[in-house]
């Protein structure tokens, strides 16, 4: 039985599923976030902060995924 090669972009697509759930968690933690708490100014600005920040890495690794895409769709 022959072993498959993995794709040049497979590397990437992992990290961008990886990226792409923790800024769901993120944004989902923001959505559930009571107004009602007693911190809830100071956790809103956290967890802004970390969406943020989630969702740059996000577009960051969404952009190298779809170069590598291009370059080895051009290839074959």
């Amino acid at each position: 039985m022959q072993k498959r090669e993995p794709h040049p972009c497979d590397a990437l697509l992992r990290q961008w599923s990886i990226r792409r759930e923790v800024a769901n968690y993120y944004f989902t933690a923001l959505l559930r976030l009571s107004p009602d708490d007693v911190d809830a100014v100071k956790r809103r600005e956290e967890i802004c902060e970390k969406l943020f920040f989630a969702r740059l890495a996000l577009k960051h690794v969404s952009d190298q995924l779809q170069s590598c895409q291009q370059e080895h769709k051009a290839k074959v």
